[in-house]
């Protein structure tokens, strides 16, 4: 049989065979966790400068003389004249007759509107 010398000199081997192999095994997932961390540090970076630059080309863009010019440019408006104002009673309404129908009403308020409301329902 096996001596007790015999043994723990055994279990001493595979004990530091088995802390050799994982430490092994430690070492190459740290390597590969470290080299994500940098690729993902370059993207950041990477990004970074990205939107410096989509910053930059927003504020060209968004540059109110240039806006001016192409507005002046693709958009025809006239100056408004007094006659296109008008008041919110003098807006057309629609309301619903009582067969379903859409009827549109010139300067009505809340207090026509109601009243021809009750007179569709009679």
């Amino acid at each position: 049989m096996i001596n007790t010398k015999t043994a723990i000199s055994i279990l001493w081997t595979t004990l530091t065979c088995v802390v050799i192999f994982g430490s092994f095994i430690l070492k190459n997932q740290v390597h590969e966790l470290e080299n994500e961390l940098s690729r993902i540090n370059k993207e950041i970076q990477s990004d970074a400068q990205n939107i410096q630059v989509l910053k930059a080309q927003w504020s060209q863009l968004n540059n109110p003389k240039r806006l001016r010019k192409l507005a002046s440019e693709h958009i025809l408006l006239n100056n408004v004249k007094a006659e296109q104002i008008i008041n919110y009673s003098a807006l057309p309404f629609k309301y619903e007759d009582s067969s379903g129908n859409d009827v549109m009403v010139a300067g009505a308020n809340k207090k026509q509107y109601k009243q021809l409301v009750k007179a569709e329902r009679e």
